[in-house]
C-alpha cells in the first residue's frame, strides 16, 4: 500500500474517533443535565428531637429538611409555623416527618378528651408542683394517687387512689413573694362528681402531689367491671382472675398488705362479699388454700 493511502486512512480514522468521542461526551453531559432536572426537591418539617405524646411543639424542636418530591409524603407539612404551638397526638421520633394527624390544637385535644370520659365522670384539671411531684413523668392513660400535704396542721394524706389521667398540659411558672419561681404542670384527671368536689376542696387546703403507679404493677381496680353478676348468698361461687397478675390482700382495702399474687385465669372460691366505698371486695380462697380479699372488678364468674 502506498504511503499516501496509509496516511489518508490514518487521518480518516482519527477524524472518526474524534467525532465518536465528541458525541459520547455530549450524550453524557445531556444525560447528567436531564437527571439533575428530574430530581426536584421540596422542604418538609421534621422533628429536631424526640417529642412525647401531648407535648406542645416549640420552634427549637422542629426544623426543615429537603427531600425529593417523589419521596415526600403528600400530606407533609412544609411550614414550621403550622406546627409550632400545637400538641402532639402521639410520640414523634427525631428526624420523623410531621404529618397533620400527628398534631392538634388545644381545642381539638379538648374534644378528644371529652370522648374519653366515661359516663358519670368529669374531667378535672389540677396544678401539680413540678419539682416535688412527678408530673414530668406522667403520661395520659397513667394511674395515680392524689396526695394532699397541709401546713396547718402539718400532715399528709391520700385523697384518692388509682385515678385515671386523661391529659397532661404544659408547664406553668408562678413567681412567689420571695422572688423565686415555682413551676406547675396541669394534669387532667377523670373523676366522679363526689371525687371532683373532694379534690377541689383539697386543693384549697394545701398542696396536691401525684404518686404514679407502675404499668407492670398488678391491677386492682382497673380491670373490666363485673356488675351484671352478683354473688349468691350462702353459696360458694367460683370466679377466675382476668388481669395478668392480681393482688390478693389481707383485708378489703387497697392499703392492706398483699397476701399473695395470682396469675390470670386462676380459679378462686368466693367465701364472702363486702362493700368498701366504691369497691366491692370478695373474700376468696386460692387453689393453695390461702384466704384473702380481691376486688370484684378484676375477676369474672365461672359460667356453668
Amino acid at each position: 500500500m502506498k504511503p499516501k493511502k496509509i496516511l489518508l486512512l490514518a487521518l480518516l480514522s482519527g477524524i472518526i474517533t474524534t467525532l465518536l468521542l465528541y458525541f459520547v461526551m455530549n450524550e453524557t453531559k445531556s444525560s447528567d443535565v436531564t437527571t439533575e432536572a428530574i430530581v426536584e426537591l421540596v422542604q418538609v418539617v421534621i422533628a429536631a428531637e424526640d417529642l412525647e405524646m401531648d407535648q406542645e411543639v416549640t420552634t427549637e424542636q422542629v426544623t426543615l429538611k429537603e427531600v425529593p418530591v417523589e419521596s415526600a409524603h403528600p400530606e407533609a407539612i412544609s411550614d414550621v409555623n403550622d406546627v409550632v404551638g400545637k400538641y402532639t397526638t402521639s410520640m414523634i421520633k427525631q428526624g420523623e416527618i410531621i404529618l397533620p394527624h400527628r398534631i392538634q390544637n388545644k381545642e381539638e385535644e379538648a374534644e378528644v378528651i371529652s370522648r374519653k370520659i366515661r359516663e358519670g365522670h368529669r374531667a378535672v384539671s389540677i396544678q401539680v408542683d413540678y419539682v416535688t411531684g412527678i408530673s414530668n413523668f406522667i403520661q395520659p392513660e397513667d394511674n395515680v394517687d392524689i396526695v394532699l400535704s397541709t401546713v396547718e396542721p402539718v400532715g399528709t394524706e391520700i385523697i384518692l387512689e388509682r385515678v385515671h389521667v386523661l391529659a397532661v398540659g404544659g408547664r406553668m411558672v408562678e413567681k412567689l413573694e420571695d422572688g423565686t419561681e415555682q413551676q406547675y404542670q396541669a394534669v387532667t384527671l377523670e373523676l366522679t362528681q363526689p371525687d371532683m368536689v373532694k379534690v377541689i376542696n383539697a386543693s384549697e387546703r394545701g398542696k396536691l402531689q401525684l404518686a404514679l403507679y407502675s404499668k407492670s404493677e398488678p391491677l386492682e381496680e382497673m380491670g373490666t367491671e363485673n356488675t351484671d353478676v352478683e354473688v349468691m348468698e350462702n353459696e360458694l361461687t367460683q370466679v377466675v382472675t382476668i388481669a395478668i397478675k392480681s393482688n390478693i390482700r389481707t383485708a378489703p382495702s387497697l392499703s392492706a398488705s398483699v397476701l399473695t399474687i395470682v396469675e390470670s385465669n386462676t380459679p378462686l372460691t368466693v367465701l364472702d362479699e363486702q362493700e368498701t366505698g366504691k369497691i366491692t371486695w370478695y373474700q376468696v380462697e386460692t387453689p393453695d388454700q390461702k384466704q384473702g380479699w380481691i376486688s370484684n372488678r378484676i375477676v369474672k364468674h365461672v359460667t356453668e
